[in-house]
């Protein structure tokens, strides 16, 4: 039997069976493939980096190795920012346990009784120490991810000419698959560079706002809006829950609602008014795609798949675009956009 004998219904079946035993298979090496995905992700981002260097004479070796040490280098400055923020959030939670229960007792003047009631009581401190001591548990397994992205990268830098030209001689240059993947170096850093531009007016924003409002924190929460800005619709929403809490804590309901009504306005000027502006019609994803990617990449990969879940779409993308049976499911991830 031939995949021409067989029914279109058929067809659809069998290959959306291999589409879900794919994912199922993925999703049993998400701790194997995330770290070596993470490890892609900003070796071809910083590679224009790599090939700048050796252009100049740098060994490629020591080109590499100065390129790791930058990523290290920035990973250890955020770290240490998160660190102190953290540090000096935590040591002020007894302050905002007191402030906080003041707060609800206060909505009696909104025609809301809460009685006895106390925010503390819903909340189950023994869980929550239990999740932290897993957290630091897992520190040990966090880092070693880390020192293999690290290295990864590296060795991906001094490969990635070799395997270029492999790939170019085994499919030829005019060969469409190949020609995508070309192409996905230059996408991929139009998106991360896009995409950081955009977070760093939502990021920039949230945290300005905040600090007029003299809500405590701003710029660390302001840090937190940029990163998790780039998880598309979720990310933003994560990232007002603290300071949206602590507006209310020192500013009561007129505080928290502010927060909401800016960080609202905020996000929409920077996704609806300077993201197609910017976004290329490679970069153009329809918003259901969006959404539906960072659910599906987050099921199967976990944390690294809602980060990298547009990154990951836009390569799917590509992959469907090169075959001339596929292509039209390619071009219905997209929403239609030209490159002005």
């Amino acid at each position: 039997m031939t995949a021409e004998s067989l029914s279109p219904p058929a067809r659809i079946a069998i290959v959306g069976a291999a589409v879900v035993i794919v994912l199922a298979g993925i999703r049993a090496a998400a701790p194997l493939l995330g770290p070596f995905l993470v490890a892609v992700f900003f070796a071809m981002i910083t590679a224009p980096v790599m090939t700048w260097l050796t252009r100049r004479g740098v060994p490629p070796v020591l080109a590499a190795g100065t390129v790791v040490v930058a990523l290290i280098g920035l990973l250890v400055g955020v770290l240490a920012f998160l660190g102190v923020a953290f540090t000096g959030f935590i040591r002020s939670l007894p302050q905002y346990q007191a402030s906080l229960e003041g707060q609800a007792a206060g909505l009696a003047d909104y025609g809301i009784d809460p009685g006895t009631f106390t925010v503390w009581d819903y909340i189950d401190q023994g869980y929550v120490i239990q999740q932290v001591a897993g957290l630091a548990r897992q520190v040990g397994s966090i880092t070693f991810d880390i020192f293999i992205v690290f290295v990864g990268i590296g060795f991906l830098l001094l490969e990635a000419p070799r395997l270029t030209a492999a790939l170019a001689r085994r499919l030829g240059p005019e060969n469409s698959l190949y020609r995508h993947f070309s192409q996905s170096g230059r996408i991929l850093i139009d998106y991360v560079v896009v995409r950081t531009k955009v977070n760093l007016i939502t990021g920039v924003g949230t945290g300005l706002f905040l600090t007029l409002l003299g809500v405590d924190f701003a710029v660390l929460w302001g840090f937190v809006a940029f990163v998790l800005s780039y998880v598309p619709y979720i990310g933003l929403v994560a990232a007002a829950i603290p300071p949206t809490l602590l507006a209310f804590i020192e500013y009561g309901p007129a505080g928290a609602v502010a927060v909401i009504a800016a960080v609202a306005l905020i996000d929409a000027a920077a996704e609806n008014l300077v993201l197609p502006r910017m976004a290329g019609r490679e970069l153009n994803l329809s918003p259901f795609v969006v959404l539906f990617s960072v659910i599906l990449w987050g099921l199967v990969l976990g944390a690294v798949g809602v980060f990298l879940a547009i990154p990951l779409t836009i390569a799917v993308k590509l992959f469907l675009e090169s075959w001339e049976e596929t292509r039209w499911i390619g071009e219905m991830m997209g929403n239609g956009g030209r490159r002005e």
